[in-house]
C-alpha cells in the first residue's frame, strides 16, 4: 500500500495553524466558538418577533437578503435575560442548511491558539448545560473560555421548526414591504 507523502504535511500544517476562536460574552461569562463555524457577525437591528415561538427564539432578522431566525443564547442557556444594547451582536452560523443567528451580549476578539489548549470541561466549571460545550480553553494565565459546540445549541427537530418559522416570517416581511 502506497502512502501519501503530503498527508503528513497536511497534518503538520493543521497543527501549525492551531485553533482560531471568536470570543463571546454572555451574562458576564466569556465563551468561544470556532471561527470556522462562523458565517458572519452582525449588529442586532429590526428584529421581527413572531407569535408562539419557543422563549429562546428572539425573532427573525433580515441579514444579507435572507430571513434569519435568532436564538438568544441567554435564554437558551436559561440565564437571566436583559435588553439588547449597542454591544449586542448576532453570530451567524449554518446548521443543516439553515442559517441561524446566535444573539450574544458582545463579541470580544479572535484568539489564535494551539489546538492543545482545549481541555475537557469539568462539570462544576460550567455555567451552561454540558451538551452545548466542546470543552474549555485556557486563553491566557488568567482567562478561561467555555468552548461552545454550536451544532448542539439547536437540535435537528428544532432546526426543522426554525425552518418553518423562517417561512412564516418571510410571509410577514413580504406583506410589510
Amino acid at each position: 500500500m502506497a502512502t501519501n507523502p503530503l498527508a503528513g504535511e497536511a497534518q503538520s500544517s493543521a497543527e501549525q495553524r492551531g485553533l482560531q476562536v471568536v470570543g463571546l460574552v454572555i451574562a458576564d461569562e466569556e465563551y468561544a466558538i470556532d471561527i470556522l463555524d462562523v458565517v458572519g457577525i452582525e449588529r442586532i437591528e429590526k428584529v421581527l418577533r413572531l407569535p408562539k415561538m419557543p422563549k429562546y427564539i428572539a425573532g427573525v432578522m433580515e441579514i444579507r437578503d435572507e430571513i434569519v431566525p435568532l436564538v438568544k443564547l441567554r435564554r437558551r442557556f436559561e440565564l437571566e435575560d436583559r435588553p439588547d444594547d449597542a454591544q449586542t451582536r448576532v453570530v451567524v452560523i449554518e446548521i443543516e442548511d439553515l442559517t441561524i443567528g446566535l444573539v450574544v451580549d458582545a463579541v470580544t476578539s479572535v484568539y489564535r491558539l494551539a489546538s492543545s489548549v482545549v481541555q475537557d470541561a469539568p462539570p462544576m466549571a460550567l455555567t451552561v448545560d454540558s451538551r452545548f460545550v466542546r470543552g474549555v480553553i485556557k486563553a491566557s494565565e488568567d482567562r478561561m473560555l467555555i468552548f461552545l459546540n454550536p451544532f448542539q445549541i439547536i437540535q435537528s427537530d428544532e432546526a426543522k421548526e426554525l425552518a418553518r418559522t423562517k417561512a412564516l416570517a418571510r410571509h410577514y416581511v413580504e406583506a410589510d414591504s
